[in-house]
Parts: structure tokens; C-alpha cells; sequence
């Protein structure tokens, strides 16, 4: 029976003198196959990786780990690169690198070798007699510099992979290793003296360092007929034994052919125009060739970032590129200036509706609440100038009942008082939501008013108390994101509609204005939500304000009564069936609206993170707007992330994903490094 183990001593000094005592050791029988004994000793030498890397868990060990083995081929295996070596040798050498990474390993002479117990067997008498199993070799109680050195191992040949050299006719293409290979000017400089050089081999002198314009465009064949060589190795080799490109090949209906310098050029169909030699039979480039992507990118920077079209028809004027929009296309949109100065913004699916949105709730249980305006009114005081006030939009997140309140200035007093006016008619919310006016940076002047209310920390102080008192739960929208409130943005466009038009050049006084304010809310939550029948006889349609009018705000919850006969109902039971057939249309009816997505309609990608982004800013120009990286991504219910939290040169921020223009750039992840080990001698051995 065959079988094979390892064994870890651990070295310890106290007191100046030097111990060696077993830590532990493992042994395994060797499986039903027959394996050689190289195999086994290899095998042996992963059981002693895995040891030693159980061992490095434990706990922190002062000092290297050393690695012994008497098997010379097994060192010479573990030294080399496990690619060169069967499925076999190959995985169990890369496991033994990875588990024994930063360990030294040294060759044993078998007679010392400890673990040569393990493999041959000894009763617990023998055991207990074995000093060299108890404290293992005895050089070990050495110092370091007294320990063996590392064997010169031979090269042992057995289980590498069988390599078979085959010949390809091909050409290399020596351009593509070139790190000049997307610079087209720098590429056709260095082929110019390339060129040069070869005209030297031929005893060719020339007459000045500096290069002229014909070298540049000998090099610059020598440079496009080697890319051509090499990429259209097959249309090349047909047309230069005289015959015609495949049916199948792209070249097909460009009929081309070889000019005098060996260059695939367009045969075409205009030889008889008064164009140049070069615009009547332009170059062939390959495509997908960085090289193609090179000229592209040169002709571009040349022509100060010109369009797509543009950009083509001036390239055609000396080169052909197989799929040439495309390729045009692909090299442009990943121009960074031109995406900077035409950024695309990001667009997800659009969400789904909150909770608050779609479940049946007395009205204003969940508000919003925005500002609009200023307005003017006319003073109390003679000749005095019209003053400012402003408009407090509350809207229903359920039934998108209005509320309107004017104040007469942008004060913290007035702004509660408004909330105070509409709790006591509308009943207290438990929610309101609104943005943090970060969406008037920059805006006009008569807009900064509100965002010096909004952003003081004395109103936020005080509204943030008042809401505690009064129970009421204040959120915030990320900042300039004015479409996650398009509930309260749309009711501030309808308010301004009515107000605009009603009012036109005409200053009316406060408490004029103000019935009108009032006139207008009744206006807007009579608006139809849906029909609330299909009765060609009912022309009556569901609006908001039959959920403010068809009952008490602090009613209770009544029984249903739609199911109960008309003639048996008193008449405050009538008015609750009343008001259950208003939810219930709006639940048949209204909600099933709400269902299709009026825009962002298709699935994209997230954003990931650490990328670099543009962050718009609605009153700077594109290629102004700030830069940052994606620290953090904020994932909705639906796993599609719709906030990053992005890191610029000012600060951290929060921006909503379709204020955020990704970056068309690659990015390449550094290899993290290794740890070291510590100091255990472990050896191993098999035998058969």
C-alpha cells in the first residue's frame, strides 16, 4: 500500500537555546490509480501546503516558513510556471504557489527527512524512540545561516505539455505592438526612418537629418503596406498573383488593385473625374485596426472635431476604410472633448410609483409641498411699488388634490403659518415631501429668495421642530433631481398657467389676489382624473375634489355598503357609499391609467462604480460641468440605481443618475499584492 505525508516542526529559542518540537502532521493513503512517484512526492508536497496554510490561520507566527522536501523533481516542479506542465502537475503546482506564497523551499536528504516515517509506518514504541520524529532534523536547532542551502534541483522534463510548432504562412503584424500604433502623425515618422534605414542597407545616403516630405510618404506606404499585408493577407495574395478578390470578400464592390508601391487601392468607378490620383483611388484600410482608429483620430483633430459626415468625406479624399461610418461613429463617440461638448445624459427605466401613490388614503395623508412665483400685489400704501409675494403648493400624492396658499414674503412665520392654514382645512399630513432648493442654484434673481429660505439653517431648525410637534414626517428629494417631484412641479406649471393668464399685466391688491388664488385651486382639483363610468348617459367624471368634498377629514373607517340595496341605506350611509364609489373608481379606473411608462421605457445598465462622470449643471455650459468619480451607488426597490454619490475637486454630493453623463474612458484595476509567511519548517515524503 502506498501512501505519503507531511509534517510542521515550529523553532523556538528561550534563554539562548534553540528548540524544535512537532506541531502537528497529516498523511493520506494514495488513491486506487497508480500514479508514479513523482506524482505522489508532488501530492505530498500540496497536503504539506494545505498544513501550512491551516497553520497560518491559527495565529501570528514570528519569523519565515520554510519548506523541506527530498524530492528534487517536486522542487524543481514547484520553481517552474505550472502553464508548461499536464492538467494534473499544472493545478497542483499553481495551488502549492498560492498556498505557500512568500516560503521558502529547501531539499532534505531522505535519511533526514522525518516525514519518511509517515510513509513507511512505525508502531507507538518506535514513535516514542524517534528523537528525529519528536524534534525533527537536527540542523533545524541551527541558525539560518548554518541551515542547508537550496539545492540546485534538475530540470526535470517529466509530465511537461507536448509543443507543436506549426508554420503558418501569415504575416506578423508588427505594427499592432507599437505603442505609437494610435498616433498616426508619430507612426508615420517612425516608418520614415525606418524607411531611411533601409535605404542605408542599399548604400542609399541622404542628403539631411531632417526629414523630408517625400520620406514621410514612402514611410507612410511602407507603414500602411505592411497593415494591409498583414490584415488582408488573403485579398492581398489574389490580387498580387493577378486574380480578382473572392465573392465573399468586402473589397468585392470596390474593385480594387495594386498600384506601383504594392498598395491595395480603390478601383472604383471615377477614373474619369477631374479629381487627384489619391481621391480617384484612395488607400484601402483594414477594419478594426488600430491604425484605422489612428488616421480617424488624426483627421478629427485635424479637422477641430468635425461631424461624422464631414469627418468621412475628407478621409475618402486619401483613404478608404472598410465600414467607414461605423468606424467613423465608434472613434468619435469616444472623443472626450466632443462628448463634453454634447454630453448624453443617463436614462433608466423609469420606476414604479410609490406606495403612497397607488393605495387608497384620506386626502393629503402624504403631501407635497413647492413654492412658485414671485407675484406681484398691489400695496395698502399709496405710490408705493407693487411688493412681491409667493404661492405654497401643497398637492395630494393620491388623489392630486391642490391646496394653494399665498404668503405675502419668504419668511420662516409665514411658511408655518401656511402649513398651519392647511392642516386646519385639509387635515394634518403624515408626510410631506420637497426638494432642497439646491434646484435654484444659479437660477434668476427673483428665484434666490426661496433658496435663502429653504437652505437657512434657522428655517430648517425651526420647520424641523414644528413637524416633530405636530407629527409630521419631512423628506427630501436628492438634490437637483426635479423629476423625482414631478407631482409638485406639475401642479406649480398648472397654478402658474391659471395665474399668468388670469392676471396678465394687471396688479391686483392682496386680498384680490388671494380670492383668486383660491378661485384657481377650485379650478384645478376640478379637473378630471377619469370618467367615472362608461355610461354614454353619465357625463359626471371623477375629480379631486370629490375626495375633498365627500366627507369629514377625520372620519372614521365605515363598513362597505356598495354591496347593500340603495332603499335600505339611511342618509349618512348614502353619503359613505357615496364617497367608497369615488376610492372605488379611482382604484378601477384612475390607477389602471398610471400603469404605461410615458418615457425612460427600456432597461440600461447601472452606472458602476468608480466611474468618472460629468455632473450637469443647467446654467453652465457643457464643457464647464464639473467632473467626479462614483463613490456610492443608492439601489431602489428594483435594484436599478437612480442616485450615485459622486466625489468632485469641491466635495462629496448626491446626484440623480439622469444628471450624471458617463464618461466614454477604460480603466484598469491594479493586481493587489501578496503577505508573507511565517517561520514553521514543514517537510514531506512518500513512499511506496
Amino acid at each position: 500500500m502506498a501512501a505519503y505525508g507531511a509534517c510542521a516542526y515550529v523553532q523556538s529559542q528561550i534563554g539562548g537555546e534553540v528548540r524544535t518540537s512537532l506541531l502537528c502532521s497529516k498523511s493520506r493513503v494514495a488513491p486506487l490509480k497508480t500514479l508514479s512517484i513523482p506524482k505522489l512526492e508532488l501530492c505530498a508536497a500540496m497536503l504539506l501546503a494545505e498544513l501550512l496554510n491551516s497553520i497560518q490561520t491559527l495565529g501570528p507566527f514570528k519569523g519565515e516558513f520554510f519548506c523541506w522536501s527530498d524530492s528534487t523533481i517536486t522542487l524543481s516542479w514547484v520553481s517552474s510556471v505550472a502553464a508548461n506542465f499536464n492538467v494534473f502537475v499544472a493545478n497542483r503546482i499553481s495551488n502549492i504557489q498560492e498556498l505557500t506564497q512568500g516560503m521558502s523551499w529547501r531539499h532534505v536528504p531522505t535519511q533526514l527527512n522525518p516525514a519518511d516515517i509517515l510513509s513507511k509506518g512505525a508502531s507507538p514504541k518506535e514513535l516514542d524512540a524517534a528523537t528525529l520524529w519528536k524534534e525533527g532534523p537536527s540542523y533545524l536547532k541551527e541558525d539560518e545561516a548554518k541551515l542547508p542551502k537550496i539545492r540546485q534541483v534538475d530540470n526535470a522534463l517529466l509530465e511537461r505539455k507536448k509543443t507543436i510548432l506549426i508554420l503558418t504562412p501569415k504575416i506578423i503584424d508588427y505594427t499592432i505592438d507599437c505603442k505609437h500604433i494610435h498616433k498616426f502623425r508619430s507612426m508615420r515618422r517612425i516608418y520614415a526612418y525606418v524607411n531611411r534605414f533601409l535605404k542605408i542597407k542599399s548604400n542609399i545616403r541622404w542628403e539631411s537629418p531632417q526629414l523630408s516630405l517625400e520620406e514621410i510618404e514612402a514611410g507612410t506606404h511602407l507603414l500602411l503596406r505592411m497593415v494591409q499585408k498583414a490584415a488582408m493577407s488573403l485579398d492581398y495574395n489574389e490580387l498580387r498573383a493577378g486574380r480578382a478578390v473572392s465573392s465573399s470578400s468586402n473589397l468585392r464592390s470596390l474593385n480594387p488593385f495594386l498600384d506601383a508601391t504594392g498598395l491595395i487601392r480603390v478601383g472604383g468607378r471615377l477614373q474619369n473625374a477631374d479629381l487627384s490620383f489619391n481621391a480617384r483611388h484612395p488607400i484601402v484600410l483594414p477594419k478594426h485596426h488600430p491604425l484605422t482608429n489612428g488616421i480617424i483620430k488624426y483627421f478629427h483633430q485635424k479637422l477641430l472635431h468635425a461631424g461624422s459626415q464631414a469627418l468621412l468625406a475628407t478621409i475618402r479624399l486619401q483613404y478608404w476604410p472598410i465600414g467607414g461610418r461605423k468606424s467613423v461613429t465608434a472613434v468619435l463617440n469616444k472623443c472626450l472633448r466632443c462628448f463634453r461638448a454634447k454630453p448624453i445624459l443617463m436614462r433608466h427605466i423609469m420606476g414604479n410609483l410609490p406606495a403612497e401613490r397607488v393605495r387608497s388614503q384620506r386626502p393629503f395623508y402624504t403631501t407635497g409641498v413647492d413654492f412658485c412665483g414671485p407675484f406681484s400685489y398691489k400695496s395698502e400704501v399709496r405710490n408705493r411699488p407693487p411688493t412681491k409675494c409667493y404661492i405654497c403648493v401643497f398637492i395630494c400624492f393620491a388623489t392630486k388634490a391642490t391646496h394653494l396658499e399665498l404668503v405675502r414674503d419668504l419668511s420662516t412665520n409665514s411658511f408655518l403659518a401656511s402649513l398651519k392654514r392647511f392642516t386646519c382645512l385639509r387635515g394634518q399630513p403624515r408626510v410631506i415631501w420637497s426638494d432642497n432648493a439646491t434646484n435654484f442654484v444659479g437660477a434668476k434673481n427673483e428665484l434666490k429668495e426661496i433658496r435663502a429660505l429653504f437652505l437657512s439653517e434657522q428655517h430648517i431648525s425651526e420647520v424641523h421642530k414644528q413637524c416633530l410637534d405636530d407629527g409630521i414626517d419631512w423628506r427630501f428629494i436628492p438634490p437637483r433631481s426635479p423629476h423625482f417631484g414631478g407631482l409638485w412641479e406639475a401642479a406649480v406649471k398648472t397654478a402658474k398657467y391659471h395665474l399668468r393668464r388670469a392676471i396678465g399685466s394687471t396688479v391686483l391688491g392682496f386680498e384680490e389676489l388671494r380670492t383668486l388664488v383660491c378661485q384657481i385651486t377650485a379650478i384645478i382639483n376640478s379637473r378630471p382624473l377619469c370618467p367615472i363610468s362608461e355610461s354614454p348617459d353619465d357625463l359626471e367624471v371623477l375629480t379631486p375634489a370629490h375626495f375633498l368634498s365627500g366627507g369629514a377629514l377625520t372620519a372614521m373607517a365605515e363598513p362597505n355598503l356598495l354591496s347593500i340595496d340603495c332603499n335600505r341605506l339611511s342618509q349618512w350611509q348614502e353619503t359613505c357609499r357615496i364617497q367608497q364609489s369615488f376610492w372605488k373608481s379611482w382604484s378601477t379606473a384612475y390607477l389602471t391609467q398610471l400603469q404605461e411608462r410615458g418615457k425612460w421605457r427600456t432597461k440600461t445598465p447601472n452606472i458602476p462604480p468608480n466611474a468618472l462622470v460629468l455632473i450637469q449643471d443647467d446654467n453652465l455650459p457643457p464643457m464647464k460641468w464639473q467632473m467626479g468619480r462614483v463613490i456610492e451607488l443608492i439601489k431602489g426597490k428594483d435594484d436599478v440605481v437612480r442616485v450615485a454619490v459622486i466625489k468632485t475637486s469641491t466635495g462629496v454630493t448626491r446626484r440623480a443618475i439622469t444628471k450624471l453623463c458617463l464618461l466614454p474612458v477604460e480603466e484598469v484595476e491594479n493586481p493587489q499584492g501578496s503577505q508573507r509567511g511565517e517561520h514553521v519548517q514543514g517537510l514531506t515524503h512518500t513512499f511506496t
